[in-house]
């Protein structure tokens, strides 16, 4: 077995299909949410990947916002990410969230830390409330 070469991910006891599609989940958690509570390793692994997606998206292409939305497999939160979150972040380069160590986890005594964006998210706009007609009923004879 050869070395890993200074690997920034961990393996997490987890096999490559099942670490992409947690790091994808939690991607998606935080830029749906703008902070998610997890694991400390974790934490720094999701952390440098936001970094990444972030600087990619400040490009605002039509082709990065494809590549994005490849990336966390949901074109709605690449959207999101380049719309809104991007915008508030200003000519940032990196440093676009925060680590903040909460305490120990009670079932396996695990360190817990909150991932969170430095920015606050804006708010969500709301879709007006759909109008559904009346039902059109057949008058008996």
């Amino acid at each position: 077995m050869g070395r890993r070469h200074h690997s920034i991910i961990s393996k997490l006891n987890r096999n490559t299909s099942e670490r992409q599609s947690l790091f994808k989940v939690q991607l998606k958690q935080l830029i749906e949410h703008g902070q998610i509570t997890t694991t400390v390793t974790k934490a720094k692994i999701i952390k440098r990947l936001f970094d990444r997606l972030a600087a990619k998206a400040q490009d605002k292409t039509l082709a990065q916002r494809r590549r994005i939305g490849g990336q966390l497999s949901d074109q709605k939160s690449a959207n999101r990410l380049m719309d809104l979150i991007i915008p508030t972040m200003g000519d940032r380069r990196s440093g676009f969230t925060t680590i903040q160590k909460v305490g120990i986890r009670k079932g396996d005594s695990t360190a817990t830390a909150s991932l969170s964006l430095i920015a606050p998210l804006p708010p969500t706009p709301e879709k007006p409330a759909r109008v559904i007609p009346k039902a059109i009923t057949k008058k008996s004879k």
